[in-house]
């Protein structure tokens, strides 16, 4: 996803991450009952288990604040449900509602691959399935305005847009963040919503500084800053989630965090919650929960367009072809030299054929510059007798790009592929995600290491300190090559790790007693696995997980304090 695409939502990404396979199980016999009840009708009691299963998933895409997709799940239950019913009804009209409910189990599936692709969910994309279900269990119309006011997740289309540092309003910025520091601290410690007189004035104090921060700042962030900190002391105690919030919003008095973070979303929503008229203001004045309609053409284009089984197999098919190509090449210049055997000879046009073909293809596939880089290896070779080591690369090189485009359509449809930015296009991508595997291996073995050593370490009787001594210099190269791989919270955390270390933590190893030396190293175990964790992430292609991160910062500052 490049940067200008990028949102916040309070979508939980993660969650959708881990559920995919057991959503894609639900979605597969949901689409098997309903072909053995076409076959034959005496299997109607499989289309209850579909609808309960499915019953089931609208929960959990609910919990997750997957919107849109929850209600489509609970309008497909309901019609296997009312599938069931009619079993024995009119043929003709069960037909209909069958080729909708396959219409709709195959959108959903695509859809949950978009939002996994994208990091976003737009809900409106699921619209006229969820009336063309509902039509049929007689459910009113749903517009997209009505779908946007009723959805508990909220979608920030463009972030950055919509907040503006502190540093540029051309405030005390010191002043108002002691004065927000002051309120937060009340709100962190208080535990039954009792506030004495001094306490009400630090929340006043605080409530003020982000009420004048709005003032100079017409931004959905600092207003929505101003919504959620008004009249705070009547909301107290305040839940975990909330006060974690809070907290976001202060580092951001430092623009401390990316502004793409998930908390911003939640802030919006903690205060569309809080208040109502701020829900309304915040839908029609910052488009909240919608996109243009250009780039909603887009995700409708892409919604209805190939999936990730059917780039792999085009990633496949085009690699063979590259492949045939550069076995001709090589018996040709084989042959032309004298080495080759009768045969293995193979004229200039059987090659030019297999290069224009695969030209075609990539322009089929809008894959531009791998055509006309295909065609001009097509017209290279045309004039080829003897080539020379300097033409062979040259033509390689034409070659490489095709490899590449069909490489990089396979990992545009699949979630978390594209992980880094390609800055030279003439870098094999192949060649580049054997470089990273290795880099994972390796960086994910240092870590063991590192675990065993401190292991080794609390269980030897006698205890030698100098079986820890690379341990620094261990975390440090892990923590380079996360910072390599952008893994950016997991590298700076590591290498905070390793100059604690080496700056006092191993002394104070050396001579704590039991009970402390367990509490070092749990918190520092936390924090190894926390970054084998983002590792193994990586790996899998699934995105940060922000609880480890943040268990791993808790240890961390037990560490540093």
């Amino acid at each position: 996803m490049t940067q200008s695409a990028k949102t916040a939502t309070n979508f939980d990404l993660s969650s959708l991450h881990i559920l995919r396979n057991e959503i894609g199980s639900v979605l597969k016999d949901a689409e098997v009952h309903l072909r053995e009840f076409y076959d034959d009708p005496d299997q109607a009691p499989l289309l209850l288990d579909s609808a309960n299963n499915l019953s089931q998933l609208s929960a959990i895409f609910e919990l997750i604040a997957f919107n849109g997709a929850g209600l489509l799940a609970e309008n497909l239950s309901a019609s296997y449900t009312l599938l069931h019913g009619n079993a024995d009804g009119d043929e003709y009209e069960n037909e209909i509602l069958m080729t909708d409910i396959s219409e709709a189990i195959m959108l959903l599936d695509r859809y949950v691959e978009f939002v996994l692709l994208k990091e976003t969910p737009e809900p409106a994309l699921l619209l006229p399935i969820i009336n063309k279900l509902g039509g049929h269990l007689g459910h009113a119309v749903i517009e997209s305005t009505t779908l946007n006011q009723n959805i508990n997740s909220v979608i920030i289309a463009d972030p950055q847009a919509n907040y503006a540092s502190l540093s540029t309003l051309g405030l005390n910025v010191r002043a108002l963040t002691q004065a927000y520091r002051a309120g937060l601290s009340v709100i962190l410690e208080n535990k039954d919503g009792v506030i004495s007189d001094d306490e009400r004035q630090k929340l006043d104090g605080m409530t003020k500084a982000c009420a004048l921060i709005a003032q100079h700042s017409d931004t959905l962030f600092w207003q929505s800053a101003k919504t959620i900190t008004q009249n705070i002391a009547n909301d107290l105690p305040l839940s975990h989630a909330k006060k974690r919030i809070l907290v976001y919003l202060e580092q951001q008095f430092s623009d401390y965090l990316p502004i793409e973070d998930r908390r911003f979303a939640e802030m919006v929503s903690f205060a569309c919650n809080k208040n109502k008229e701020f829900a309304t203001l915040a839908n029609q004045k910052y488009a909240l929960n919608r996109v243009s309609d250009t780039k909603f053409s887009e995700m409708q284009r892409f919604l209805f367009g190939p999936n990730r089984e059917i780039t792999d197999t085009l990633n496949d098919l085009i690699q063979e072809q590259i492949e045939a190509i550069k076995q001709k090449v090589d018996k040709f210049v084989r042959t032309s030299n004298g080495m080759g055997e009768i045969g293995d000879m193979v004229s200039i046009d059987d090659i030019k054929t297999e290069l224009n073909s695969l030209s075609q293809t990539m322009t089929l596939l809008e894959l531009a510059d791998a055509s006309q880089a295909l065609t001009a290896a097509s017209a290279q070779v045309s004039g080829w007798q003897n080539p020379t080591l300097e033409d062979l690369d040259t033509f390689l090189d034409k070659l490489l790009v095709a490899e590449n485009s069909a490489i990089f359509l396979a990992k545009s449809h699949t979630p978390g592929a594209v992980k880094l930015p390609l800055h030279n296009r003439e870098i094999s991508l192949h060649q580049l995600d054997t470089s990273y595997e290795t880099l994972v291996k390796e960086a994910r073995s240092n870590l063991t290491a590192a675990t065993l050593a401190l292991t080794d370490y609390i269980t030897d009787s006698n205890r030698d300190i100098m079986n820890l001594q690379n341990t620094p210099e261990m975390i440090r190269q892990v923590a380079g090559a996360a910072a390599f791989l952008r893994l950016s919270v997991a590298s700076a955390q590591l290498y905070l790790l390793a100059r604690r270390l080496e700056n006092g933590l191993l002394d104070k190893v050396k001579t704590s007693p039991d009970s402390e030396l367990i509490r070092i190293s749990n918190a520092w175990a936390d924090v190894l696995v926390a970054a084998d964790f983002e590792f193994e992430n990586f790996e899998e292609n699934r995105p940060t997980n922000e609880q480890s991160i943040l268990i791993s910062q808790n240890s961390l500052n037990q560490l540093v304090a």
